[in-house]
């Protein structure tokens, strides 16, 4: 075999021979790539629309507006701190629910790109995020309008939605391949886990408030509920609070035990998906 020939199948099989490490690492560098991907994404899915991406602001406004006027009721809340507490809540869990459903096709509806193309895996994993971050600030831009008008209630610790959001991202990244990885091996998982996040939902303080639960329930589907943390993080931003130290620390603990572990399956796995796919 020639050198010009070794060198050729070596650039070839350079997805395989690389580590998850620098595949993690270069394709977060091409931000020019995924953020192009995530973009013609977007357009694509609301092509030929008159409101394109607000379609889904707009439904979600609809929600909000009868949603709240039922729990107002229901919870005995104030409006003006009941309607913000559930629209901040649900443009975040919209934005959390789009990462958990799409990771779990992140690898199985791209099956002969990798076969064709020397792409590295990451680099689905960030433009899948980077697509809903998009879809996010459309919902925050929407929202933010909303307060002005009907609450003038904006100060400071609106600026901590940007570190909250960042963290989000942080684990979008590792749940997005995680997922991706897992579906692609087991398919039983994609149904499961729409099942799983469907009743989530549900048992997320997003349209009940956390205090309408006794102390030992509330240390179940609160406290220990990663999904609340999650949302805190950027619904206290969102209604001009701070949030607590706890929740910081929270969501911190789940980026590093989510990455730990799925760095470990990314990198043992990772040159399987191609033939899985």
């Amino acid at each position: 075999m020639t050198a010009g020939t070794t060198d050729i199948d070596r650039s070839e099989l350079r997805p395989l021979m690389t580590t998850a490490r620098e595949d993690l690492l270069r394709g977060l560098t091409r931000w020019h790539v995924y953020g192009r991907l995530g973009w013609l994404d977007v357009k694509r899915r609301y092509r030929r629309t008159a409101l394109g991406p607000f379609w889904g602001t707009a439904s979600l406004g609809l929600f909000v507006a009868a949603l709240g006027s039922i729990g107002v009721g229901l919870w005995k809340q104030d409006a003006i701190t009941y309607v913000p507490f559930l629209a901040g809540g649900l443009i975040v869990w919209v934005f959390i629910q789009a990462i958990l459903t799409e990771s779990c096709a992140l690898f199985i509806a791209t099956p002969g790109l990798f076969k064709q193309t020397r792409l590295d895996y990451s680099v689905l994993a960030y433009a899948l995020v980077w697509r809903n971050v998009i879809a996010f600030l459309h919902n925050l831009a929407a929202f933010l309008l909303g307060v002005l008008i009907f609450t003038h209630n904006v100060g400071w610790p609106l600026l901590l939605l940007i570190p909250g959001l960042a963290l989000v991202v942080i684990n979008a990244v590792w749940v997005t391949l995680f997922f991706g990885v897992a579906c692609l091996r087991f398919r039983d998982l994609q149904p499961l886990i729409g099942n799983v996040v469907q009743i989530a939902i549900f048992v997320t303080p997003i349209f009940w408030p956390p205090e309408v639960l006794q102390s030992s329930t509330r240390i179940v589907f609160v406290t220990f509920n990663p999904l609340y943390h999650m949302i805190q993080v950027m619904r206290l931003p969102l209604m001009n609070q701070v949030p607590p130290r706890s929740t910081y620390l929270a969501v911190m603990l789940i980026a590093g035990v989510g990455w730990t572990v799925t760095f470990a399956v990314f990198d043992y796995y990772r040159r399987r998906i191609a033939y899985w796919a």
